[in-house]
């Protein structure tokens, strides 16, 4: 991660839970932001730079799914976090297949979903890492064949 801290965006329909996690996300030094829907956090995605979003799953209009899956078209190395009160394996399965980096069901404590921030976003960083050296390999071996 960088010396700055890192962008959560807090995607959940509920404004209670939503300043919960906000404040976790503050008091472990994250710059956060909470939107209600689906469909302004994919319109703040696409216009600033998040390193972390946590989204609900369960959410009138646009679900959790299909937000995760936009965000990662916006930015592949997005770390995400599934949240909802309707936890079941099949849930978390989809959310993870469409590009969530973690899955926790409500209710859960400030502890849990504090290390699962901090475990996402050092998977985050390596997978960066990973590939800026996968990128400098590459070059390597195309200027070794000309």
């Amino acid at each position: 991660m960088s010396s700055s801290s890192p962008n959560v965006m807090i995607v959940e329909d509920d404004d209670d839970l939503g300043r919960f996690v906000v404040d976790i996300a503050t008091d472990h030094g994250y710059h956060a932001t909470h939107v209600a829907d689906a469909l302004s956090g994919i319109k703040l995605l696409s216009s600033a730079k998040f390193e972390l979003l946590i989204t609900d799953i369960r959410m009138p209009g646009m679900d959790g799914i299909e937000l995760i899956a936009r965000a990662k078209e916006l930015d592949p190395f997005l770390a995400v976090i599934a949240i909802t009160a309707f936890g079941s394996v099949e849930t978390g399965m989809r959310a993870l297949r469409v590009g969530a980096s973690d899955y926790l069901s409500k209710p859960f404590r400030s502890d849990e979903l504090s290390s699962r921030m901090r475990r996402s976003l050092e998977r985050r960083a390596r997978d960066i890492e990973h590939a800026r050296l996968q990128r400098q390999v590459e070059e390597v071996l195309r200027r070794g064949k000309s």
